[in-house]
């Protein structure tokens, strides 16, 4: 009989050698991997058949999720070859094999995945103040920095060690093994890769606050986008913890027990998924949170009223809550209306008010603008719902109208 060895698990408890932790780290990863993907589908719901401006940003986040997915399924995947087990009771051949999916779940979820989630967010955040310079060329700095340090992630790992399948082969057996690069330059390039995910989290979440801190909103709103803001710096929180866990469990034979590098940085993914599609959601979660734009604010008049027929033949009229009675008072139970015109390469969408007299009749013939008031170019209306124009994606003014009806 052979004598026990690290491979060979006699010499162990039954306790530990049948411990495991996969159905946690599975678990975990599956739920919010799920929840990020929920977020996704109503994202794409929203933006294909509310808004009808589906972007580039869009379908990164999309690809992103897969990618997501993907890293998951390498998780049931590496279950039969010793995920969430000691590392000394489990075999060379099903280390080896474990070692070789997470070598493609590290390209694909690390290196690619990240990287697609930080651009889309990048592409998301033009859309809020496109025309501020310092702005604009802020967020073009973020993408060709993500583009560029993910490149690099995704091309050391394939020239870290000689050929690359060392990695699951021998690298994970001797960190120190010749046949790959210097163990020193492997720690280094690894903390500058979080290091740089944690980074953009931090500027693509620092980068809009003066912007919304600028515009016109009511404080529901202000509070909600505020919210999604620091639903991002979760994902800061997961990327410094999957820093902490691998200086302290680096070089371990026992990492596979509980994975905690790899489950942090899943759910710094899915964290980002999640943050980076809530703020897409207003028009779905809009009514039931009460952060409708239109509600609680005045329409006066004053130097920007003025009188004359509401437009209403000069385009396509859409009625995205029609005959909605509202609850404000201040605007005497208004019904709601958006009319979409074009003008030139750009969209002008007008939100009209119409006011009814107690107890008048449901028909009217004619409807009278009395209060015109072109909203500011800060409003929350382009934190949420602008689109580059050019594109036909989206808002680039709201005006306001109240009207009277007569009665026929």
């Amino acid at each position: 009989m052979d004598p026990p060895t690290s491979t060979t698990p006699a010499s162990y408890p039954p306790e530990y050698v049948n411990a495991s932790n996969a159905g946690r780290i599975v678990g975990v990863v599956g739920a919010f991997h799920f929840i990020a993907f929920a977020f996704v589908s109503l994202r794409v719901y929203v933006r294909l058949f509310m808004v009808r401006a589906f972007g580039v940003d869009d379908g990164l986040i999309v690809l992103a999720c897969a990618l997501a997915l993907g890293s998951w399924i390498c998780l049931v995947l590496q279950i039969p070859y010793g995920l969430g087990r000691h590392g000394p009771v489990v075999s060379v051949a099903d280390r080896t094999a474990f070692e070789h999916i997470g070598f493609w779940k590290t390209v694909f979820s690390d290196g690619v995945a990240m990287g697609l989630l930080r651009v889309s967010m990048a592409i998301s955040l033009l859309r809020l103040k496109s025309d501020l310079k310092w702005y604009r060329w802020s967020l073009f700095a973020v993408v060709v920095f993500v583009v560029a340090y993910s490149i690099q992630a995704v091309a050391w790992l394939f020239v870290y060690c000689v050929p690359y399948s060392g990695w699951w082969e021998f690298q994970w057996l001797n960190p120190f093994d010749p046949r790959c690069k210097s163990f020193t330059v492997f720690v280094n390039l690894t903390y500058w890769n979080i290091a740089c995910n944690i980074f953009t989290d931090v500027v693509l979440g620092a980068l809009p606050v003066p912007i919304i801190w600028s515009l016109k909103m009511k404080l529901r709103l202000r509070l909600y986008v505020i919210g999604i803001l620091n639903l991002g710096y979760l994902s800061v929180l997961m990327g410094i913890l999957k820093a902490i866990y691998m200086l302290t469990t680096g070089g371990s034979p026992d990492t596979i027990f509980d994975y905690w590098v790899h489950f942090w940085q899943n759910l710094q993914l899915n964290l980002g998924i999640i943050a980076a599609c809530a703020s897409f959601l207003k028009p779905l979660v809009g009514r039931l949170l009460k952060i409708n734009s239109s509600v609680g604010y005045s329409y006066p008049s004053g130097p920007y009223a003025r009188s004359g027929r509401t437009p209403m033949g000069a385009g396509t009229i859409g009625s995205k809550y029609p005959n909605r009675r509202r609850g404000d008072r201040s605007h005497q139970d208004l019904d709601e209306f958006e009319l979409h015109t074009k003008n030139g390469d750009n969209q002008v969408v007008t939100r009209v008010h119409a006011a009814s007299p107690v107890g008048a009749s449901q028909d009217y013939s004619s409807a009278e603008a009395v209060d015109a008031v072109p909203s500011d170019s800060n409003s929350e209306e382009i934190i949420l719902q602008k689109q580059d124009s050019a594109k036909g994606r989206g808002i680039v003014m709201t005006r306001d109208v109240t009207v009277r009806y007569t009665n026929k």
